[in-house]
């Protein structure tokens, strides 16, 4: 090895000798220092260049910004490039010829060589901004971009570097979203993905929502495709990173308390001030940080009003969404402690009460409504029959309740329907019969009967429909008397369900369907066994929908329908509506 080493020196001098005797004609009268001037010379070039670029992108009205980020830190490199030039000129300095007692002093050879080499070195890394000044104007700046993004990543060795990285990071993505491209943006999006995914894995909460709040501003100029694929399936993981970290944050908060009770401040002021300062110290980061729902929340948000309006954006929603709540309903299924079960499961039934506001609000002006319910909005998500055993039609239900009460009634000056209304009743329940529940409707949202009389709905509910064939040796007669039993059937089937939708999902809602607790009969419910308690609780529901029925067939009801034919056809759908509920009581 040694002897190798050795070789390759006496190869290396002997290289260097050559170089000397060859160039030393050229560098026997030249003074070192003058090459000071060849690296000021370029700076100059490269002023000049800036100055006439930047005064060019200052004309860009949105990305202009974003474009000087590039130039400044990923093209002319500035501060490597000064501190560079600033290094070599200062150290050039000290190899220049000097007169002493009219004696020339001269640098020797080799120093001269050595300099001439690292001035060359340094000019052309000086120049190079030059050639990608070149490049970038002739429309391959994306390459510059991307690097440029690429250089904000996050540092685990220089990490005290992160936080001037942090600053970029907003200004270039507030800059760069700010305008639509024409360009597929997707490597840019992976690269934005990725600096949430650093904000997030350092902790730095506040940057992430920060990002996140650049690219939902200007959502309406972002790419559909992206924003679907790319960017929804990351919200959701993001949101439920965010929900772990406020869990823990709350379990600190928890042991705050524990600490304040453990430690008298009687007998132990001090240890107890001690360990209260370095709990605090340590969870520091996480108690000036509250936005934690923010990715379930406007985020999501965004996302559903901007995919709704979008041909496949539906599809992309709601496969994303769908395939989100089965993975967190499978993990909510493996929690075995109950406390930690009703904490994950506000989690999923969060997600729907950042959900289905959006879309109920949204989904009547989007293009493809129609295909939206048939296709792409889960059909185990509906209120049907067909889906009891689930418990999403449930946690819908509970959000069209709380969405809907103010609007179930037409206002004093309305006349239209309320077109949202109607779009998500027949969404949601798509096998109701449409006089019965618009009854229920009107019950379940009024005090009494003679307001619900009073009052207009201010949505309405298709009819029945039927799908038949005919054959051209059928009558006309016939087939008039098979459509009407068709449809017939379909009217008693659609009845029979309504009544089976009320009693299976709206009991735990409306209190005519519930048993009222007093002193009389508190201690019996509470003793009773489960065939007791049906039983109370079927003698409790018939005693107050007869009283509904006494209430409809009262003279005073009868008399306010007495001038309006609408109002006694309302008058008799609430009586069928009762007489069919206490029909399915005896049952």
């Amino acid at each position: 090895m040694a002897e190798i080493i050795q070789q390759l020196w006496i190869s290396g001098a002997g290289l260097l000798q050559n170089i000397e005797n060859f160039f030393g004609q050229f560098l026997q009268n030249l003074d070192p220092s003058l090459f000071q001037n060849v690296i000021i010379g370029i700076l100059m070039v490269l002023i000049f260049i800036g100055e006439q670029i930047f005064s060019e992108v200052k004309t860009q009205e949105k990305r202009g910004e974003f474009s000087k980020m590039v130039i400044f830190y990923e093209i002319l490199n500035i501060t490597s490039t000064a501190v560079l030039a600033i290094l070599s000129i200062f150290v050039i300095s000290f190899f220049k010829d000097s007169i002493d007692s009219q004696q020339i002093h001269s640098v020797e050879l080799k120093a001269k060589l050595i300099i001439s080499i690292l001035t060359a070195i340094v000019a052309f890394i000086l120049i190079k901004p030059i050639f990608k000044f070149q490049i970038f104007f002739r429309g391959k700046r994306h390459k510059f971009e991307i690097d440029f993004l690429k250089s904000l990543n996050f540092s685990k060795i220089f990490k005290f570097r992160n936080q001037a990285k942090a600053e970029k990071m907003v200004r270039a993505w507030n800059s760069f979203w700010s305008e639509k491209s024409e360009f597929n943006e997707r490597d840019f999006t992976n690269l934005f993905i990725s600096h949430i995914d650093d904000a997030i894995n350092y902790e730095k909460f506040e940057l992430a929502v920060q990002l996140a709040q650049t690219y939902v501003f200007n959502i309406e100029k972002r790419d559909r495709f992206s924003a679907g694929y790319d960017i929804l399936p990351k919200v959701f993981k993001w949101n439920e990173i965010f929900w772990n970290k406020q869990q823990l944050w709350l379990k600190d908060y928890d042991t705050e308390k524990k600490i304040q009770n453990f430690f008298s401040q009687k007998h132990f002021p001090t240890f107890r001030a001690w360990a209260l300062k370095l709990h605090k110290k340590i969870n520091s980061k996480r108690e000036r940080f509250w936005n934690w729902h923010y990715f379930g929340g406007e985020f999501f948000q965004a996302i559903i009003k901007a995919l709704l309006k979008d041909g496949h954006g539906p599809y992309q929603l709601f496969s994303s969404f769908k395939k989100h709540i089965e993975e967190s309903l499978e993990k909510l299924n493996k929690i075995k402690d109950e406390e930690e079960r009703k904490k994950y499961d506000h989690y999923i039934t969060r997600l729907f009460a950042s959900f289905c506001p959006t879309f109920f609000n949204e989904i009547d002006s989007a293009p493809s409504n129609y295909s939206i319910w048939e296709h792409d909005f889960p059909k185990e998500w509906k209120i049907s029959m067909a889906n009891t055993k689930s418990g999403i039609p449930g946690v819908i239900l509970h959000e069209f309740l709380q969405w809907s009460r103010d609007r179930i009634f037409k206002s004093d000056k309305k006349v239209d329907f309320d077109k949202d209304l109607t779009e998500v009743i027949n969404g949601i329940f798509p096998n109701v019969h449409s006089s019965l529940f618009t009854s229920f409707l009107m019950l379940f949202f009024s005090a009494e009967v003679k307001y619900a009389i009073e009052k207009e709905p201010n949505f309405y509910i298709l009819g029945t429909s039927v799908s038949w064939t005919g054959s051209a040796e059928e009558s006309e007669v016939d087939r008039d008397k098979r459509l009407a039993k068709m449809m017939n059937a379909k009217a008693e089937s659609q009845k029979e369900e309504t009544i089976k939708i009320i009693f299976n999902f709206f009991s735990h809602y409306w209190d005519k369907l519930k048993i009222t607790l007093d002193n009389n009969n508190k201690d019996t419910w509470e003793n009773a066994d489960n065939k007791k308690r049906e039983s109370m609780l079927k003698i409790a529901r018939k005693e107050k929908l007869e009283k509904i029925k006494v209430e409809i067939e009262s003279d005073e009801i009868k008399e306010i329908c007495k001038e309006s034919e609408r109002k006694e056809l309302y008058r008799k759908d609430f009586l069928e509506l009762v007489e069919l509920l206490l029909l399915e009581i005896e049952k």
